[in-house]
């Protein structure tokens, strides 16, 4: 009973309308968590893990909650943050797409957390927002989201958004389990499914002749899943896997000195690794520490083209995987360095992320406003410091593939806006009666009909479409960490490409004298088991 009272209170406080009292606006003004925002006359909402960590709240349900706090501000995600605001200034400036039409935008620092990514999906479907200069209470026009990054992340805000029937559009989430329209009917995303990964990797294992592998997935949806489509696909192929591993989300030192151990006393010398790059990177640093040598790591999508991994952890040199796509994506460096942290719209990452990275505070008494904490440093920002003159992930635009997966998901959108509006000039200009949804005033179900029926050619060569679950064509670049000149970081390589709209047969092209394996070997025989060998530990 009590949870059916809790419902009820939910859902009337969610069916409130434009209509709504100074109160209404306060309320949800408090629940609202925006970062970034800039009017428009039709806004998108954005969700991003733009920090990596939540700060464990103290409740004593005496008091209002403060405003929740996070640390552990995440450089490559702010500048996906950022690439959305580009995007979207660029679709503004663009005389043929949206004509007329000026987007705006409200983007939401999620920190990876399931209950605040619930809290600010609420916050963009729940009406009203907060007031606006016309004193009007205002919300984003358009009822979709852009996000999550994670998968266990965008499975929760959808079923939440089933409830509205909003939909959500990923740029991240490669889970199996996205594509099941049984439980997830409003998901859509321009990331292939990790169906298709798991796939190509059974049969680039296969391709090499590996029949003893060792496996380990991350504590989430995307390992767990991953790791279990690509051990039956491995199996059917004819290949033994020697271990599977479940890697915690915060693993104490002996649960990694555990896997590490396992690592190095298998007989399998390839591992195959689903984890994103912070559930990974803690076995790295451990299997380094206990200089575990001889095995040939196979990465996942999500880790990759891991900056982070692949500058500090040179020895893996020979690291093979396949990548998402990437992009050259034109005036993008440009824009990342133009960066002002104190400008308007005011964006508080923005300042955070100027005081890390020049190690400066600014002398002005106006709060950060960002979900972390504020440092305070010794020197004084002057805010003419150079952002050009450093070299961080911020401003690396070699490696552009979840970045040009965002570019998609947020044309995708425009796309569907653009045809939205096409429409209604068509209908207008005959007799027949409007029968055209109002692009400042959509229903959900109109912008899913449009988001199904979304074809488009973009300036890249790509076409962007989503199949009947809602999945983008599969296409992969297939990527080898090689040693830099001059002793240099390790340097990604494209080796080869995956493609599955293509016949099977031609799907998979490798270029084979290209790769470097571990220890700088250019001999794929050296990482298949013996055959007494593997004879021996299948007997034993």
């Amino acid at each position: 009973m009590q949870l059916l009272q809790v419902t009820t209170l939910l859902l009337s406080l969610l069916c409130t309308t434009h209509s709504a009292s100074e109160a209404d606006c306060d309320r949800w003004q408090d629940l609202d968590s925006a970062v970034v925002h800039k009017d428009g006359q039709v806004i998108l909402a954005g969700m991003f893990p733009i920090h990596s960590k939540g700060i464990e709240q103290q409740l004593d349900f005496t008091s209002s909650p403060g405003k929740r706090r996070c640390r552990g501000l995440n450089l490559r995600v702010f500048r996906w943050l950022q690439s959305m605001i580009y995007f979207i200034e660029e679709i503004n400036r663009d005389p043929n797409l949206l004509p007329n039409i000026t987007l705006g935008y409200r983007i939401y620092d999620t920190c990876g957390l399931v209950a605040l990514s619930m809290r600010t999906a609420l916050s963009v479907v729940s009406q009203p927002l907060k007031r606006n200069s016309t004193g009007a209470c205002s919300s984003p026009t358009v009822p979709l989201i852009i996000g999550d990054s994670g998968s266990t992340l965008s499975m929760s805000i959808s079923r939440l958004l089933n409830l509205f029937s909003v939909p959500l559009v990923s740029y991240f989430a490669s889970c199996a389990c996205l594509s099941d329209k049984q439980q997830f009917p409003y998901f859509f995303r321009t990331i292939p499914s990790d169906a298709y990964q798991a796939s190509a990797l059974a049969r680039l294992v296969k391709h090499f002749g590996w029949t003893w592998v060792g496996a380990m997935g991350g504590d989430d949806a995307y390992g767990r899943t991953a790791l279990d489509m690509f051990t039956t696909e491995v199996t059917r192929l004819g290949v033994c896997v020697a271990f599977r591993v479940i890697i915690p989300k915060l693993p104490s030192q002996l649960q990694l000195q555990d896997i590490v151990k396992t690592i190095r006393d298998s007989t399998a010398r390839v591992l195959v690794a689903f984890a994103i790059e912070e559930d990974i990177q803690p076995v790295v640093e451990e299997t380094v520490r206990q200089k575990v040598m001889g095995k040939q790591w196979v990465a996942s999508e999500a880790w990759i083209t891991s900056t982070l991994i692949s500058t500090n952890y040179p020895s893996f040199s020979g690291t093979i995987g396949f990548a998402i796509r990437r992009a050259e994506i034109p005036g993008l460096r440009t824009f990342l360095h133009s960066l002002q942290p104190l400008a308007d719209p005011y964006n508080p990452s923005a300042r955070e992320f100027w005081e890390t990275q020049f190690q400066c505070s600014f002398n002005t008494s106006t709060p950060v406003g960002s979900m972390a904490d504020p440092v305070h440093y010794n020197r004084i920002c002057t805010g003419q410091e150079k952002i050009e003159d450093t070299e961080t992930i911020y401003n690396d635009v070699s490696q552009l593939r979840v970045t040009y997966n965002l570019h998609k998901a947020v044309y995708a959108v425009a796309h569907v806006l653009h045809n939205l509006l096409m429409c209604k000039k068509e209908e207008s200009s005959t007799d027949k009666p409007q029968q055209c949804p109002d692009i400042y005033n959509l229903q959900p179900w109109q912008v899913i009909q449009y988001l199904k029926e979304v074809n488009y050619t973009n300036v890249f060569g790509d076409t962007v479409y989503f199949d009947e679950y809602g999945d983008p064509v599969a296409s992969y670049d297939l990527v080898n960490w090689q040693n830099g000149t001059e002793g240099g970081p390790l340097q990604f390589v494209t080796v080869g490409r995956f493609d599955a709209s293509l016949p099977t047969e031609q799907q998979l092209v490798l270029h084979q004298d290209s790769i470097v394996w571990q220890a700088g070997s250019r001999e794929v025989n050296l990482l298949r088991i013996p055959a007494q060998l593997q004879l021996l530990t299948h007997l034993g």
